[in-house]
């Protein structure tokens, strides 16, 4: 396959030339001894000393293995910026996965990547897992592999460059006003696009500090706010929605970040009432990094409201009509892999598959173009869920989509006709998808209802049982 690069600038691939590492050293020299990584109870963790010297001992030891692509999958921990960096030193790529992945499609994707060795947890500790030598096909010719998920049911990664790493960690800064006495609390995921780009590469790139959590019960994230006296909160509209009901605590938040579903109304009326805090919606895709960010102090906006692009993005569409826009930033990632000849990624170009409008300030999502369901920011492609309720002799036929859901964006639903019964096929997806990818809403029908041309119509179905 070609190698696509946003510049005529060859790719980074060493220490020398890597932006994140270049960043680093400007933020190393001025903060060596300050703290970099804190607990949820204010602990600190690691200063940026300690990631430096925790980076080179990672770095010694993915050099001893002849394997460019390194897997790692191991939620939320403080190693993640010195691996992040050792890698980067190393002339190594990261997969980052989710750690519910499932056995079977994590080894597709590093089968798929040529990943020859696993980072997991091992109890308390990292373990590496040496994998099976099985190199990519073809240099990849990138720095970072971010997933995500396709059209087909194979497995979908997009490669990306430091550069394009730091063009996004740029925009998101400067765009949001994120500061270096700023204090991020992390508990979104950092394997996940939006995870990664407002809270590792901030810290990696502009020195801004993390706490590293994984507890989104409303007390736990309470009482991390008030311990850590942390200043950023990037979350979901669902962690959002049962903060606006629990306890508030003394703290020193400035600044509530919300992405990967749409912003109720209610939720953030009721959060702004309880905590005081507005909460800005953030809008973007993990092959582009941050698209539109709500930078306004208005609490109450229409719904699906994400405010204009942000610094240094230009998003062209959506003017009249609903309709696709196109993305052009130096954030926009190379392209897919395998490429396959999908136009919606390419040239420094990304067409997501959301459908926005413009409303004289900002736009607002208002559908989608595409079947791809939309579960609290993650992907869902229904055709490979489908795939799986027919491994049931049970079912004679399935169709899968998105229906609305305020606290995650959508639900995936089920549409089903046959024998089968619910808890058969609840635990097959069990068996063979992520818990986030199993459906919540299950529909039972003697016939699946079809259109006037007689054809099953996701859309017209999706009309019948909102």
């Amino acid at each position: 396959m070609k190698n696509l690069h946003l510049s005529k600038e060859p790719a980074p691939r060493n220490h020398e030339n890597n932006p994140v590492a270049s960043r680093w050293e400007q933020v190393k020299s001025s903060r060596i001894r300050n703290p970099a990584v804190f607990a949820p109870d204010g602990r600190v963790l690691r200063t940026f000393g300690e990631v430096e010297k925790e980076a080179a001992r990672w770095a010694e030891t993915f050099a001893a293995s002849a394997s460019r692509v390194l897997s790692l999958q191991i939620g939320n921990r403080p190693e993640w910026p010195a691996l992040v960096l050792a890698a980067c030193r190393s002339d190594r790529m990261i997969v980052p996965m989710e750690c519910d992945l499932p056995d079977r499609q994590r080894e597709r994707i590093e089968r798929l990547c040529g990943a020859g060795l696993r980072l997991a947890c091992d109890s308390r500790d990292l373990a590496i897992v040496p994998l099976a030598p099985n190199p990519a096909p073809v240099d990849l010719g990138c720095d970072f592999i971010k997933l995500t998920s396709g059209t087909t049911a194979e497995p979908r990664v997009i490669l990306t460059t430091a550069r394009q790493l730091v063009a996004d960690c740029d925009n998101i800064c400067q765009t949001m006003g994120l500061r270096g006495d700023d204090l991020n609390y992390g508990v979104v995921s950092f394997a996940h696009s939006y995870g990664f780009s407002n809270l590792i590469t901030p810290l990696l790139c502009h020195g801004i500090p993390l706490v590293v959590a994984s507890d989104v019960l409303p007390n736990a994230l309470a009482s991390g706010f008030a311990a850590s006296s942390a200043t950023v909160f990037p979350g979901v509209p669902a962690i959002f929605r049962a903060l606006a009901v629990g306890a508030v605590s003394k703290n020193a938040l400035r600044l509530c970040i919300t992405a990967g579903a749409p912003l109720p109304r209610d939720v953030a009326l009721r959060f702004f009432e309880k905590w005081g805090l507005k909460l800005h919606s953030l809008y973007g895709s993990s092959e582009c990094g941050g698209i539109c960010y709500d930078s306004s102090q208005e609490a109450d906006v229409p719904a699906g409201y994400v405010g204009p692009p942000l610094k240094n993005v230009e998003v062209s569409g959506g003017r009249g009509r609903p309709s696709p826009i196109e993305v052009r930033s130096s954030a926009v990632a190379t392209s897919y892999y395998p490429d396959q000849g999908n136009d919606n990624l390419k040239g420094g170009i990304f067409r997501p598959s959301d459908l926005l409008q413009w409303n004289g300030t900002g736009y607002i999502i208002a559908g989608r173009a595409s079947d791809l369901i939309n579960v609290g920011g993650r992907k869902v492609d229904p055709t490979e869920i489908e795939r799986v309720l027919r491994l049931s002799p049970q079912v004679r036929d399935v169709v899968v989509l998105g229906l609305p859901d305020e606290a995650r964006g959508e639900d995936v639903a089920a549409c089903v006709s046959g024998s089968a019964t619910e808890g058969e096929l609840r635990r097959l997806c069990f068996q063979n998808l992520p818990p986030w990818q199993v459906p919540r809403r299950w529909y039972f029908w003697k016939e699946i209802p079809t259109n006037a041309r007689g054809k099953i119509s996701r859309a017209e179905l999706r009309d019948r049982l909102v």
